[in-house]
């Protein structure tokens, strides 16, 4: 077996991402020098947070969805051996798990944490904004996991079809990865790789401090070294999944036209009924058919798709996203100053779509290209500013500062004393 050693060196703190979609994105694995987007100490922090819940046993359907694997199985329970509050650091947990343990392998999995922490999603969505500007921004989520890990080796990408890339950032520790292709033989001559073995297995290694990639179309079986720490980001590539997405959409409009009727329905069979009369079989299935085409021609299915498309451009795909922060009062003398991307979409005859760190509004489109104007981005301005700049009511506007506000798409400079 052949350690990969096709690397993109450069300096630490960021990744070029320009030059990684040129050479890897999509084409081969790779290891790259990168500075992590977060900190161990925050990644603790949310670690407590995203476990607590847990420690009284396995919740589902929730998220973030804590998991806890230990020698040959998954605890379902694992209680006391999740962090909590009085495990001061990342290292004194680690410490006192493997105690625990009695030093057995171990690997501790949260899926979608990042929706607890405004600040480090917000990192993270940072730090791939320069991927979608290279390669093209996502239309599904990408899924958000921290794993932490030791002397323990995951088989499950091994098991399951591959459906995304992945992003794995090593934060401590060490971890290393075999690959193979999921649909065998030879590589294409455009990506042939000379340090693949021949039978296409790669093993990539990384410590703290650099990045692992690998495409969508690879298996996968992960082993973590001693007190690993890594933060993976699962991105979608599946031709199949957007058309997956559209059809439960279109399930669920089809769904809302019937009267969200929730029983299961039975058809008339027997003597005495045809398949073809009314109320019959075939007479059902059609009006199915004909309520799924008005679907799909309709407006309705567009907007959803329009606004659904700017939450996810303003969200760079990562969801879910974290609930708003509350609101301070604001007066005309307040300063304050945008500090959030806004992504802007037309949306019918004179409406605008607003989307704010994943969250949408919409605003008439002469009132938007204004205020738009008026939240100069990165400059202080006034409430009072603003107020002129809209020439309409004082509360109307004071509404829709305070909702960019909680929204965190601006920031208050200065609340004057009263």
């Amino acid at each position: 077996m052949t350690t990969l050693t096709h690397e993109v060196r450069q300096a630490p703190d960021d990744v070029d991402w320009a030059l990684f979609g040129q050479r890897y994105w999509e084409r081969r694995p790779t290891r790259l020098s990168a500075r992590p987007p977060v900190g161990l100490d925050r990644i603790h922090a949310l670690t407590v947070q995203s476990c607590a819940p847990f420690r009284a046993g396995t919740r589902f359907w929730v998220m973030p969805d804590v998991r806890f694997l230990v020698g040959d199985g998954r605890l379902r329970a694992p209680g006391t051996l999740l962090p909590d509050t009085t495990d001061r650091t990342l290292e004194d947990y680690l410490d006192r798990l493997d105690v625990d343990v009695s030093r057995q392998g171990y690997l501790l999995t949260m899926r979608q944490p990042l929706l607890l922490d405004f600040a480090l999603w917000s990192a993270v969505r940072d730090a791939i904004r320069g991927l979608w500007r290279a390669v093209g921004w996502p239309n599904l989520p990408v899924e958000a996991e921290v794993l932490i890990g030791d002397r323990f080796t995951e088989h499950a990408g091994a098991t399951e079809a591959p459906t995304h890339a992945a992003l794995t950032w090593v934060l401590r520790g060490r971890m290393s990865v075999r690959l193979w292709d999921e649909r065998g033989g030879p590589p294409p001559a455009a990506i042939a790789d000379p340090d693949r073995d021949p039978d296409g297995v790669h093993t990539l290694s990384a410590d703290a401090g650099e990045l692992l990639y690998w495409p969508g179309d690879r298996r996968h079986v992960d082993t973590y070294r001693e007190g690993c720490v890594a933060l993976r980001l699962l991105i979608p590539v599946d031709r199949r999944l957007p058309f997956t997405t559209l059809r439960d959409l279109l399930a669920e409009l089809v769904h809302g036209r019937q009267g969200n009727d929730e029983t299961v329905p039975y058809f008339p069979f027997g003597p005495g009924s045809r398949v073809d009369e009314q109320g019959g079989v075939l007479h059902r299935l059609t009006a199915l058919g004909d309520e799924l085409r008005t679907v799909a021609d309709g407006e309705q299915l567009r907007r959803m798709l329009r606004v659904r498309w700017a939450a996810l451009r303003s969200a760079a795909g990562l969801e879910p996203i974290p609930v708003p922060r509350e609101g301070i009062p604001m007066t005309r003398r307040t300063r304050i100053r945008r500090s959030g991307e806004i992504v802007r979409m037309p949306d019918g005859p004179e409406r605008e779509v607003w989307a704010v760190n994943g969250n949408v509004f919409t605003l008439p489109t002469a009132a938007s290209d204004r205020a738009f104007a008026a939240l100069r981005d990165g400059e202080e301005t006034g409430v009072a500013d603003v107020c002129r700049a809209l020439g309409d009511d004082d509360t109307n506007v004071l509404a829709l500062l305070d909702k960019l506000y909680r929204l965190r798409g601006i920031d208050v400079v200065e609340v004057p004393a009263r």
